[in-house]
C-alpha cells in the first residue's frame, strides 16, 4: 500500500513538473515576439545600489553606486570645492584631455574663440559662491581655474559652435511626468533622456552624481554631471523638486547671449538651492532670461509644468490630467509661427512627443518608477522617444521618495541611488 502510494505521488510531482515546463513554454512563444517588438513587460525597478565608499577628504566622500560615482559634499562653498577637487581629481584630468581630443577630432570649434577664452569669459559671470566652489576645485584637483572654467562650459561652448536650426543637432531631448490617473501607486514619476551627438558617449565613463549640502541656508540639491562641473541640465533638491531642460532653438529663437548672461547650468543649481518650494521655483523659472532657448520641465510631488523660454520671454504651460511631456518644440499657442528653417527640428520633436503621449495613454493607471523606465526605453523607429544613435543617458526620478534612477545607453543599464542619505535637508 505504501509503494502503491508512493509511486502515485511521484507520478502526479512529475506531471506538475510537466505542466508547468509547458505553460513556461507556450508563454514563451506567445509573449517573446511582443517583448521583442517593443511590447512592455511588468518588471520591477533595478535593485537598488548600495552606496560603496571608495574615498574621503575634509568632510566630502566618495562613493560607486553600480558604474557611477556619487559624490557626497558638505560645508561653506569654498570646502565642497576642495572635496570635489581632491575626490576627482583623476576624473577631472582624464575628462579635461579627453573633450579637447575629442572637439578637435569632431571640429566644434568658433571661429575668433578658442575653447579656453570663452569659457573664462562666461566664468567670470557666476555668482561668487560658484566662484568660491570653482576656487577649491582647483586648490586640490592639480588643475588651473582655466581648466575648470572649461570643464564647465564645454557644452555651452557646444551650443553657440555647432547647434544650430536643421543641422541636425538642434534638439532631441526628452521629458515626461506623470502622476494622478496616470500613476500606477498615486506618485509622480518623470522620465528624460538626454540626446546629443554619439561622440559624447565617450564621457559616459565619467557621468557622477554630485550632492550639495552647504552650510548656509541653501537646500541640499544633487546634479547629475560630469567631473568638474558645478551646475547641471537637471537638479532635484531635498524638497522634492525635479528641474531638466531641452534645447529650445528649434521654436525660432536663434538668439545668442553667451558672455553676457550667467550660463544656465549655473542658473539651474543656483534655482534649486534656493527654492523650497514649487512656487518659489516657479517664479525663479518666470523672471529668468537665459543665454541661448530652453524648454524646461518641472516636477514636484502634486504636478508638473513646462516652461517654453526664449532668450527674451518665458511661457508657462501647466501639466493636466496627471500628464506632461516636454521635448524641443514649444506647445503654447502663444507663439508665433517658426521660420522654414526650423521645420524638420519641429517635425521630428513632435514626432517623439506625440509617441510619449501614446505610450502614456497605453499604460494610464499602471505608470510606477519601473514602467517610467520602460517607456524611456523604447527606441523612437519602435514608437518611443529615444534615439539609438543620439541618447546619451537618461534618468528617472520618483520626487516623494528622493529616488532617481540613471542609464547611459551604451554604458550602464538602469541604477537606483537614493538621495536621502546623500541630501541633509
Amino acid at each position: 500500500m505504501m509503494k502503491r502510494n508512493s509511486e502515485a505521488g511521484a507520478r502526479w510531482k512529475a506531471s506538475v513538473l510537466l505542466f508547468g515546463f509547458a505553460v513556461s513554454f507556450i508563454a514563451a512563444l506567445l509573449f517573446g515576439d511582443q517583448a521583442r517588438a517593443g511590447e512592455f513587460t511588468q518588471k520591477a525597478p533595478s535593485s537598488p545600489e548600495k552606496l560603496r565608499l571608495v574615498s574621503s577628504f575634509e568632510g566630502g566622500n566618495l562613493y560607486f553606486a553600480g558604474k557611477f560615482r556619487v559624490l557626497k559634499l558638505s560645508g561653506t562653498y569654498r570646502e565642497m570645492g576642495r572635496q570635489y577637487g581632491r575626490l576627482m581629481s583623476v576624473q577631472m584630468k582624464e575628462m579635461h584631455r579627453e573633450l579637447l581630443r575629442l572637439y578637435a577630432e569632431n571640429g566644434v570649434a568658433c571661429s575668433g574663440m578658442t575653447l579656453e577664452d570663452f569659457s573664462m569669459r562666461l566664468f567670470r559671470l557666476y555668482p561668487a559662491r560658484f566662484q568660491e566652489l570653482a576656487g577649491g576645485i582647483a586648490e586640490t584637483s592639480g588643475l588651473s581655474l582655466n581648466a575648470v572654467a572649461v570643464l564647465n562650459e564645454f557644452f555651452d561652448y557646444f551650443l553657440d559652435c555647432y547647434s544650430r536650426p536643421g543641422s541636425g543637432d538642434d534638439g532631441h531631448c526628452s521629458g515626461i511626468a506623470a502622476w494622478g490617473r496616470y500613476s500606477g501607486e498615486g506618485k509622480l514619476v518623470i522620465g528624460r533622456n538626454f540626446d546629443f551627438p554619439a561622440f559624447y558617449r565617450a564621457f559616459d565613463k565619467y557621468i557622477t552624481i554630485v550632492a550639495y549640502n552647504p552650510s548656509d541656508a541653501s537646500n541640499s540639491t544633487a546634479v547629475i554631471t560630469y567631473p568638474g562641473q558645478i551646475g547641471s541640465i537637471q537638479a532635484f533638491n531635498s524638497h522634492g523638486l525635479v528641474l531638466e531642460n531641452n534645447n529650445g532653438i528649434s521654436s525660432g529663437d536663434s538668439g545668442r547671449y553667451f558672455g553676457q548672461r550667467i550660463p544656465f547650468m549655473i542658473k539651474d543649481l543656483a534655482a534649486m538651492l534656493d527654492s523650497s518650494t514649487y512656487e518659489a521655483l516657479d517664479a525663479a523659472l518666470a523672471t529668468s532670461r537665459l543665454h541661448y532657448p530652453l524648454i524646461y520641465n518641472v516636477a514636484y510631488p502634486g504636478g508638473a509644468s513646462s516652461y517654453e523660454m526664449t532668450t527674451f520671454e518665458v511661457k508657462k504651460r501647466q501639466g493636466t490630467g496627471g500628464l506632461l511631456i516636454g521635448t524641443n518644440h514649444f506647445v503654447s499657442p502663444d507663439w508665433g509661427p517658426p521660420g522654414s528653417e526650423y521645420r524638420d527640428g519641429i517635425k521630428e520633436s513632435k514626432e517623439r512627443y506625440d509617441n510619449l503621449g501614446r505610450l502614456a495613454e497605453k499604460h494610464a493607471g499602471k505608470i510606477d518608477a519601473s514602467v517610467m523606465m520602460e517607456i524611456m526605453d523604447v527606441p523612437r523607429d519602435k514608437g518611443g522617444a529615444t534615439p539609438e544613435d543620439k541618447s546619451i543617458y537618461q534618468f528617472v526620478a520618483a520626487p516623494v521618495d528622493l529616488k532617481i534612477w540613471v542609464k547611459a545607453l551604451t554604458y550602464s543599464d538602469w541604477t537606483e541611488v537614493d538621495l536621502k542619505p546623500l541630501l541633509h535637508r
